[in-house]
């Protein structure tokens, strides 16, 4: 159905047309009274009212347009939308409408919901507005004794449209198959694998782009650091200072010009053969140990607490706000199952792929910064950097094998010999715990998992801890669940620092 309006041009087209939703809608942040009196500000003609000007007649409008649709001042204006009944947040919905003085208001099923009783009393105010203001009414709804109700005794006036679908479409429809709704999400793993697939592949721009950026600029500043360290001048230096009086003590005489050039010229061969490999090695360990055991876990974990942990904290706030939780308690399901343990898991998958991803891009971009800076090349690069992220782990058997202790062996002598003691130290448990712990690639992945998991649980305790939580205060509950794992995270990070100190090297 079309509706065509032809209105006067001296009319504000903010006056023109309102709507009253089927779905009631008031801003959750404001009172009832704060959200007429943000209706009131953005009409164009109330503005330029002279009444309007100072507190005591804005309030006093207010007061007046809750009344014409029958909600008190002082005890409906400073109620939460939340606080209301379904009959008073349409009443207050109506408000908003009558305070932009709009002429049409058009009324989507504003019966629907309401008990018998809200819903004639809603019917009523309808008839004493549009008697009272002249404001013409379009009511769509499924309640033909309630309109009857609005429309009244001036058949003159009023008109009303019954729509009642075409034949052939009803027949169509009859003879059509119906379509089998959809069950998925059902199964914990359809929730495991749309949340794995949520939490990697819109992370994953994020983590490559960020890797990228911290990759060119780190290897940058140590390529450049390292091209600009002098060793030769000041070795010389010392070699002047240290070694002249030491050839005099030995010969009797001052050692001539030609004879401390000779030395200079050795001392200088030997170190432009040394120092190019040296800082070349220096570069390759540094980005390795730098991105795998510190900055890799970190940045990542820091990214995803806003990422991924915002966004189940947002998840199950807005359950907790919408009481699907208390859904679930009354079916008989936990609703920390529910939510916590697909994506619990989930992150815990997606996050050491995205770490290790991340980290291999930034290393990956030191091979072919370093040699563009003149530090070595791009094989020896990644020779060195292979010795530093897959060095031996020093468990006894593990370096009785590649001694070749084991050549000849079978398999069942090996297994029945093995020993996972830390070959170094005192070989106790707490230093072969910490051996394995602090081996490179394992030390990613626990980092990666331990910050992931405190960013979960912290986002799943904010997100139920207030029981009654109002959709409103959702960005609060996503705000501190970002914050507080950050936090966390930082903290953990010290630990795992403490814990790297204990590594026998």
């Amino acid at each position: 159905i079309a509706v065509e309006c032809h209105w006067n041009e001296r009319l504000e087209p903010g006056e023109r047309v309102g709507v009253l939703f089927q779905q009631t809608t008031l801003l959750d942040a404001l009172t009832v009274a704060g959200n007429v009196c943000v209706a009131l500000e953005a009409c164009a003609t109330r503005r330029k009212e002279k009444g309007m000007q100072s507190t005591e007649d804005r309030d006093r409008t207010i007061k007046q347009l809750l009344d014409m649709v029958g909600l008190d001042y002082a005890r409906d204006g400073p109620k939460r939308p939340t606080e209301l009944s379904g009959g008073m947040a349409r009443r207050a919905s109506l408000a908003l409408q009558l305070a932009q003085r709009k002429h049409v208001i058009v009324l989507d099923e504003p019966f629907a919901g309401l008990d018998r009783d809200a819903a004639i009393s809603i019917a009523k105010e309808l008839v004493r507005l549009r008697k009272e203001t002249g404001t013409a009414l379009l009511l769509i709804s499924h309640e033909p004794d309630l309109a009857a109700l609005v429309q009244g005794d001036d058949h003159g006036r009023n008109a009303t449209v019954t729509l009642d679908p075409p034949t052939t479409e009803r027949e169509f429809n009859s003879k059509r198959a119906p379509s089998k709704p959809s069950l998925y999400g059902r199964a914990a793993f359809e929730r495991f694998a749309e949340k794995l697939s949520d939490y990697f592949l819109w992370s994953l721009p994020l983590i490559v782009l960020t890797f990228v950026a911290c990759g060119l600029a780190i290897s940058m500043l140590s390529s450049d650091i390292l091209k600009r360290l002098n060793v030769t001048d000041p070795v010389l230096e010392i070699v002047d200072k240290e070694v002249r009086p030491m050839l005099k003590m030995l010969t009797g005489d001052d050692p001539n010009a030609m004879t401390m050039m000779m030395i200079n010229l050795k001392i200088r061969s030997m170190l432009n053969n040394v120092v190019p490999g040296a800082k070349a090695t220096l570069y390759a360990l540094g980005m390795a140990k730098l991105f795998i055991l510190e900055i890799g876990p970190l940045v990542t974990a820091l990214l995803l607490s806003g990422r991924i942990g915002g966004s189940y904290a947002g998840e199950v706030a807005t359950m907790q706000a919408t009481a699907q939780n208390k859904l679930l308690k009354t079916l008989g399901i936990s609703p920390r199952l529910w939510t916590l343990g697909p994506a619990l898991l989930a992150a815990l998958i997606a996050s050491p792929l995205l770490t290790t991803i991340g980290t291999a891009i930034a290393i990956y971009l030191g091979g072919l910064v370093g040699p563009s800076y003149g530090i070595g090349t791009f094989d020896q690069y990644f020779e060195d950097i292979r010795r530093a992220v897959f060095p031996t782990l020093r468990l006894r058997s593990i370096v009785a094998w590649e001694g070749g202790e084991y050549d000849g062996w079978g398999l069942m002598n090996v297994i029945q010999s093995l020993d996972l003691r830390c070959a170094v130290g005192n070989s106790s448990l707490w230093e072969t715990v910490v051996e394995i712990l602090t081996y490179p690639p394992f030390f990613l992945i626990v980092k990666a998992s331990t910050f992931m998991t405190i960013v979960m649980l912290v986002s799943e305790s904010a997100a139920r801890f207030t029981q009654n939580l109002t959709p409103r205060n959702v960005p609060g509950v996503i705000t501190r669940s970002v914050v507080l794992s950050s936090l966390l995270i930082i903290v953990a990070d010290w630990g795992f620092s403490q814990l790297l100190l204990k590594r026998q090297y």
